[in-house]
């Protein structure tokens, strides 16, 4: 029991972002297990042969092209089979209900809402986010466990040695075909832009006024090569598209730089929040947006951008 294996999550024939972050730390653990990182794949013409990790079984059959309970009983098997020391899976709608499946069918301890996982000695640490992100919750797990992980807890493993790829038919697992629970159709989010793709993020917040006030924010996040991201008050006000939304109902980001202009920082916006440097505007010296930020200014907004943007003009040329 050394393994530490990943339940990947293949929507549209593609392994999900979320996964190559799940893969690095696999790998992490797996080095202190002294056993195999292993992705577990589940579809129909996945590119598997550059995922980042030590082995991948993949199972590929039309019948898991879409999502159905028959990856739960997939997974399932081949879990049990390799009775890994860990399981790791994305805390999104198909990782969560592929994992608490497992977990409860083979009696595994799960921990939910991860932003890191460590072992001591034989017990599993999963730190996990509570009450909104203000507090951080060690639980140990003894031996074995599943450990749900939410996006953007983990940089993304990309490169490295090319994975072990044994591929399995879906006949030779033996599994029962349950026809009582089918796929419909996947529903693509509408998005103008993906913001978590991006280095520099410039997001705005209630402190913005109104909408004719984005494009001075908009003017500094050409400048910068960002990208303008929100809060949830501007989403609501209909200023940007829901696409643009950064925290717990909207994306997680984690770019180099996050530039927050208004934000007060409520728990639940900083929940999306895994940048490596905020730098917060701010005129309310106790705002909670401030106890996460490597820099801040207590300032009107309005006051500063136009001179931030004049001393950036000039330093471009």
């Amino acid at each position: 029991m050394k393994d530490v294996v990943v339940l990947t999550e293949v929507i549209e024939n593609k392994v999900q972002d979320i996964d190559f972050e799940l893969f690095g730390k696999a790998k992490e653990l797996a080095g202190v297990t002294g056993g195999d990182a292993i992705a577990l794949v589940m579809g129909e013409g996945v590119n598997v042969d550059d995922l980042p990790c030590d082995t991948v079984y993949y199972v590929e059959d039309a019948k898991l092209s879409d999502f159905s309970s028959l990856h739960n009983k997939v997974a399932l098997k081949l879990i049990d089979d390799i009775k890994p020391k860990i399981v790791m899976a994305g805390n999104t709608s198909l990782g969560t209900d592929m994992a608490v499946y497992v977990a409860a069918a083979l009696e595994y301890p799960i921990a939910s809402l991860c932003s890191n996982v460590s072992i001591e000695g034989d017990n599993i640490i999963a730190t996990s986010v509570a009450y909104g992100g203000k507090l951080l919750v060690d639980t140990e797990l003894e031996e074995k466990g599943v450990i749900l992980v939410n996006r953007g807890s983990f940089p993304m493993e990309t490169g490295g040695s090319p994975a072990e790829v044994k591929k399995i038919g879906l006949d030779e697992l033996g599994v029962e075909i349950d026809e009582s629970i089918q796929f419909m159709n996947y529903i693509r989010p509408e998005e103008d832009v993906d913001i978590s793709k991006f280095d520099i993020l410039v997001s705005v917040g209630r402190g913005i006024d109104g909408e004719e006030n984005i494009e001075e924010a908009k003017e500094l996040a050409e400048i910068l090569g960002a990208e303008i991201s929100a809060s949830r008050p501007v989403i609501d006000s209909g200023w940007l598209p829901k696409s643009r939304q950064v925290g717990r109902s909207g994306k997680t980001v984690s770019p180099k730089l996050y530039l927050a202009l208004g934000i007060s920082g409520a728990s639940e916006h900083l929940e999306g929040v895994k940048a490596k440097n905020v730098i917060a505007i701010n005129t309310d010296p106790d705002a909670p947006i401030f106890r996460v930020s490597r820099v801040g200014a207590v300032i009107d907004i309005f006051e500063l951008l136009p001179e931030l943007i004049e001393k950036l003009e000039e330093i471009k040329g």
